[in-house]
């Protein structure tokens, strides 16, 4: 079990590429990090503005050293917001935004039963984008609801990387291409769900699929019909191929779907046991709730929907199995939260980690408070909702101390409006400066394994 989630501060405190920074009214949110050999670590991150609602804009990279919060070597973009994208080649110009970015990859010199994983040191960083209609005079970004954008543009894409020679930056050896699975490569369908074509990722990290991670199991999730009412989610299998020193996306499982009128969308996949657990999100949105999926075949036949409301939440939600053999959901409970009244029914403070019994009917077993804005000093006011939310597992290091790492901010914009028509209040300067990720440094009652292991450092 979990002893103490102690708040660290800053993981991410500003981007410091031109046009991305706090002074650009730009700061860090959703992010993910992973491994990339015994003593460094790559962070994978977009910067936010607060033009409109999901105002994700550039992926940026760190290559760090020694620790997961250690010494930041090198930043740079893997995909840079611009104003005139022309998705389609029809010659639009939409404001594209990037969003959901995930990594995965076996570290450089990392084992499994005393012998090196051959394909360790090559890693792969998949992402969405989407376009949104842009309002100069307002400087406002036009939600789906408000602004008609064409629905195939929202794509998946990815690189893929190692470590340079040097050992403190990356090297792309697959340039950004379209996330499709490989035997539909050069087609318009990009999976085998070929009616499936509003295409997003999900939240949580590719997790290893076989004993030497030679196979990654990612859920990603797809529209149907109207984007804000209908979603369902596919796991798709990517494949080390030894002959081009690639990863690809080699198989599709079943689609999975909610059950009655609920769909799901951000989903993650998180192994438990000799199992299979799939955790999604509810729409449409105003439904709390989780829907649940268990298997031992994640591309067998699809497995019956379950659904709980013991996530009290409309929220974003990540889920992960820790080092523990515990499940937990990473949200806010909307009805344990002591500001849910100043927040008018959509708080997203504090963020709460949730554990869960799969045996009991996905039961939230206890709650806990991981992090707090009012109780850190934060100077983010009750009007302006404050949100810590995307809160990542990082993997673990060995012994009784882990990491997880968030996104904080307001929901609050520079402006008053909103695609829902609720009025999220004006951010301030002060809350535009300490937006960023945040982390807290984690005691477990034990020491368990690291996530890899080594021949040697």
């Amino acid at each position: 079990m979990i002893t103490e989630y102690r708040d660290a501060g800053y993981f991410i405190d500003e981007c410091r590429l031109p046009g991305e920074t706090k002074m650009d009214h730009c700061f860090p949110a959703q992010h993910n990090t992973i491994q990339l050999s015994a003593n460094r670590w790559f962070v994978i991150y977009n910067t936010r503005g607060f033009r409109g609602n999901d105002d994700h804009r550039s992926v940026v990279y760190q290559v760090r050293a020694e620790a997961p919060d250690g010494k930041v070597l090198s930043e740079g973009y893997l995909d840079q917001q611009t104003m005139d994208w022309d998705p389609l080649g029809d010659g639009s110009a939409y404001v594209k935004l990037c969003t959901h970015l995930v990594a995965f990859g076996v570290p450089s010199g990392a084992s499994v039963d005393g012998h090196l994983i051959p394909h360790g040191g090559n890693f792969g960083a998949i992402w969405t984008r989407f376009p949104r209609v842009y309002d100069p005079e307002r400087d406002y970004l036009l939600h789906d609801a408000e602004g008609v954008v064409p629905h195939e543009a929202y794509r998946c894409v990815w690189v893929q990387f190692r470590l340079n020679a040097a050992g403190d930056d990356i090297e792309i050896t697959q340039p950004l291409q379209t996330l499709q699975e490989e035997q539909y490569r050069g087609s318009s369908a990009l999976c085998r769900h070929e009616e499936l074509d509003v295409m997003n990722a999900g939240y949580v990290n590719p997790v290893p699929y076989n004993h030497d991670a030679g196979d990654w199991a990612f859920l990603v999730h797809w529209n149907r019909g109207a984007i804000e009412s209908e979603g369902v989610c596919t796991a798709i299998r990517l494949s080390w191929n030894p002959r081009n020193r690639r990863y690809e996306w080699t198989e599709t499982g079943p689609v999975l779907d909610g059950p009655g009128d609920m769909g799901i969308f951000e989903g993650g996949i998180a192994p438990y046991r000799d199992e299979w657990l799939i955790s999604a999100r509810i729409v449409p949105r105003r439904y709390s709730g989780n829907v649940w999926f268990r298997t031992r075949d994640l591309f067998g036949s699809a497995p019956e929907p379950f659904y709980s409301d013991e996530i009290r939440t409309t929220c974003p939600r990540t889920t992960y199995c820790f080092p523990d053999g515990i499940v937990r959901v990473f949200t806010t409970d909307q009805l344990l939260s002591p500001y849910a009244e100043e927040a008018a029914g959509d708080v997203r403070m504090p963020l709460h980690a949730l554990e869960i019994d799969p045996d009991d009917g996905f039961r939230v077993v206890r709650a806990e408070t991981v992090f707090d804005s009012h109780e850190a000093g934060l100077p983010l006011r009750p009007e302006s909702g404050p949100c810590a939310n995307f809160c990542y597992m990082v993997p673990h290091t060995g012994g009784s101390h882990g990491y997880v790492t968030y996104s904080v901010r307001p929901k609050a914009l520079k402006h008053p409006w909103s695609f829902t028509g609720v009025y999220k209040g004006l951010v301030n300067a002060e809350e535009m400066q300490v937006s960023g990720v945040y982390y807290s440094r984690i005691s477990y009652a034990h020491d368990y394994p690291a996530t890899w292991a080594f021949l040697e450092r």
